[in-house]
């Protein structure tokens, strides 16, 4: 009778994680209410990574996850991916107050699925990417490695904290939102190109200034319009990338023939872990 009553109480407990694992849900940051979307794949083994993927400015959780697709690449690697929410569809991209949430979504993530802690990584599109580098910033003892996609900081503030940190970085040369080749003109103050902010963040790691080119990349696609900048023999092994996409406009690349950003990100990412130097 005890085990009967056990087994219930594990399946509906198992029941309770199904139902949250590919759904909109409310945690609590402080004295606030934060939305997100959370995907757990079937077969999620002991102490999985956990993937965070934000959306642009006037965009939410929903349109993230149609465009970065990370469930394609989280059912055969198997880890957790969150898409969270910014109030009124923005991030803070300079104070506190989504450091906060993304702090109290690892801790969530932990108790629910016992993530790995030190194989967290955080990726963000556009709005989503300047989050991405002030993480970069903020919160590289709590994330591996980190994937912004069409977006720096239009501050173009200098790289800091407190360690090297693995970047790679994916733009298309034709953004008109945030300038491939930079923009003198913004009101932030003007911003240099994306090369030479991706440089910064390479002598940032202590890397090889010298970069390994490759084009057309990926090799094995000779239609491809990419190439792929690597900064290798940073401090600790980092290593930072830069893939420019020719022609490409303001747009999270998942193109077959060309670049799939996604698991670009993920080949990238998944090489680091915290508790490895």
């Amino acid at each position: 009778m005890q085990m009967n009553k056990l087994l219930g109480t594990c399946l509906l407990c198992a029941w309770a994680w199904g139902q949250l694992a590919n759904a909109q849900e409310s945690i609590k940051v402080g004295d606030t209410t934060r939305n997100m979307i959370t995907y757990a794949p079937e077969g999620l083994p002991y102490n999985p990574p956990l993937v965070i993927s934000l959306h642009g400015l006037n965009q939410d959780a929903n349109y993230q996850k149609g465009q970065a697709n990370w469930e394609a690449v989280a059912d055969t690697a198997k880890f957790v991916v969150v898409y969270p929410n910014g109030v009124n569809k923005a991030w803070d991209i300079s104070g506190d107050t989504d450091i906060k949430f993304l702090e109290t979504i690892i801790d969530t993530m932990y108790n629910r699925y016992h993530i790995d802690r030190n194989r967290v990584y955080l990726s963000g599109f556009s709005m989503g990417g300047m989050m991405t580098y002030h993480a970069m910033a903020r919160m590289s003892d709590k994330i591996a490695a980190f994937g912004p996609v069409s977006g720096i900081p239009v501050d173009y503030r200098n790289p800091s904290g407190g360690r090297a940190v693995p970047v790679i970085h994916t733009h298309g040369t034709a953004d008109n939102v945030v300038y491939y080749n930079g923009d003198a003109n913004h009101p932030d103050g003007g911003y240099g190109s994306i090369p030479d902010y991706v440089k910064k963040w390479a002598a940032f790691d202590g890397c090889n200034m010298t970069p390994e080119v490759i084009k057309p990349y990926p090799s094995d696609k000779p239609n491809s319009v990419a190439d792929y900048t690597r900064y290798t023999g940073g401090k600790d092994g980092v290593e930072v990338v830069l893939i420019s996409i020719e022609g490409k406009g303001h747009w999270h690349s998942n193109d077959p023939a060309s670049v799939m950003t996604t698991e670009e990100i993920w080949n990238f990412c998944k090489r680091y872990s915290l508790g490895e130097k």
